[in-house]
């Protein structure tokens, strides 16, 4: 699974939940907790939080 941002960057999948996680994160512990999460969408879910965070 390929994410693009609005700008066109492509994105893997762990990349895609790296950058996720990164922007939501506010400590070691819920980047866990928020890794978690990401990791246990499923690629429909995964992609419509991509696209609610970067599509206009």
């Amino acid at each position: 699974m390929i994410f693009k941002s609005n700008q066109g960057k492509s994105f893997t999948k762990e990349e895609g939940i790296d950058l996720m996680v990164s922007l939501s994160a506010t400590d070691a512990n819920s980047e866990k907790k928020w890794r978690g999460f990401y990791n246990s969408l499923s690629q429909k879910e995964l992609q419509d939080e991509w696209d609610e965070y970067w599509k206009p």
